[in-house]
């Protein structure tokens, strides 16, 4: 495993507290709201706990009925992974012509077993994006619904020391990633390689 012992890297933010969401202009959905989005919607992402430990995300097609959610899904890894660890969280995000906004839901996920509850749900008719046949039928009961939003085309203030860098570091042209004290270049036959920083040795 790889360590890092510097006690100040770059990429570890130093100065005070960031500002709250509210003063750089993120809002809180009601969830009302939220339930309206998600209405709206008909994709999102289910994140899992594997079965090996780890955390999964599976993009999927849903539909909303009597308050919970409904998806469908081919055997697999996402199945095995609910069983043994049915908490789970979806997210579902969109831009309108003012907000970008997301809603996420924490609840439970369970499969369902018995033909009158799938009918009555209405997941038969739900369309999925991916090829997969998909002849499980998961139920999501929510036990948390929360959202946020913020105005298209806002950002975050730049601080003072964002702009620090070091000369060996590599900075972002609209061009080219150069070292800095080059000059950029074009380079439009081939795509460019994402630099990586050697790990901080105490050097």
């Amino acid at each position: 495993m790889m360590v890092n012992d510097d006690p100040a890297p770059s990429y570890r933010d130093t100065s005070a507290a960031a500002p709250a969401a509210a003063a750089v202009g993120v809002e809180e959905i009601g969830t009302a709201a939220c339930w309206r989005l998600i209405e709206a919607s008909s994709l999102g992402r289910l994140a899992v706990q594997n079965v090996d430990g780890h955390p999964d995300v599976f993009p999927l097609n849903y539909l909303v009925h009597e308050g919970s959610l409904y998806v469908r899904s081919a055997p697999g890894a996402k199945l095995r992974s609910l069983v043994a660890h049915p908490e789970v969280a979806f997210e579902v995000d969109g831009i309108t012509d003012a907000f970008h906004w997301s809603v996420v839901i924490r609840g439970r996920a369970t499969r369902m077993n018995t033909d009158a509850a799938i009918a009555a749900s209405g997941v038969l008719q739900l369309i999925s994006s991916s090829p997969t046949a998909k002849h499980n039928y998961l139920r999501l009961v929510p036990d948390t619904v929360t959202g946020r939003r913020f105005a298209v085309g806002s950002s975050a203030p730049a601080r003072a020391d964002d702009a620090r860098a070091t000369p060996e570091r590599e900075i972002v042209t609209e061009e080219h990633v150069t070292p800095r004290g080059r000059t950029p270049h074009r380079t439009a036959d081939k795509p460019q390689p994402i630099p990586h920083l050697r790990p901080w040795t105490g050097g």
